[in-house]
């Protein structure tokens, strides 16, 4: 046994063991979810009712939407960035959620990575409509982690943890002392007799 490759390979494990526990626990941690909710008792025939709203952090999380309308109505949820325009957003992409002449709907957006969001109702009909409508929305407390990142991060800790192993098992199963008992004999050899020269 060999006790300080034994603790260098624990010490090894460990860090990767922790790296890859923290990883987790970083990706998995506690959401936080929050509710709003839209209502519009009066959406005039023939037009739009753009409405914006921005999540609590630009952590990408899940954004769910659920509506009731009085008549058929087009309805769209479209991620945005923020702009210089009355809304104080502007459209970024093609629209997550949408519906086309219905009277409800419910959706869930489940890989979000907007910061803010326009929902938009479209009433093609001749007369008012009313509009309800509930957006949830769950965001990690931290900051995200790209993909590059993340496997990053999983290898470089599966890496320690093989090493680490290793390690161990080398310093377990591998005899200890073996260049600090040299038979005294082997340090007195007598030197090696020249071969005979064969005679004439």
């Amino acid at each position: 046994m060999r006790p300080w490759l034994v603790i260098l390979g624990s010490a090894i494990a460990i860090i990767g063991g922790g790296l890859i526990i923290t990883l987790f626990l970083f990706s998995s941690g506690p959401t936080t979810t929050t509710l709003l909710n839209f209502d519009n008792p009066a959406v005039g025939p023939h037009t739009d009712w753009p409405e914006a709203f921005t999540r609590s952090t630009a952590v990408p999380g899940s954004v769910g939407l659920s509506w009731n309308s009085s008549a058929p109505a087009t309805v769209t949820l479209t991620p945005a960035v923020l702009c210089d325009t009355p809304l104080g957003v502007c459209p970024d992409g093609p629209p997550v959620l949408s519906w086309t002449s219905a009277t409800s709907g419910e959706g869930t957006v489940s890989s979000a990575n907007a910061s803010a969001y326009i929902l938009d109702v479209e009433n093609p009909s001749n007369a008012t409509l009313r509009f309800t409508a509930s957006v949830t929305v769950s965001y990690h407390p931290g900051p995200p982690l790209s993909t590059w990142a993340w496997g990053l991060i999983a290898l470089g800790g599966i890496t320690l943890l093989g090493i680490g192993g290793v390690a161990v098992f080398l310093g377990l199963f591998l005899p200890g002392g073996v260049y600090d008992e040299i038979d005294e004999a082997d340090l007195h050899l007598p030197p090696s007799e020249p071969p005979e020269t064969p005679s004439p």
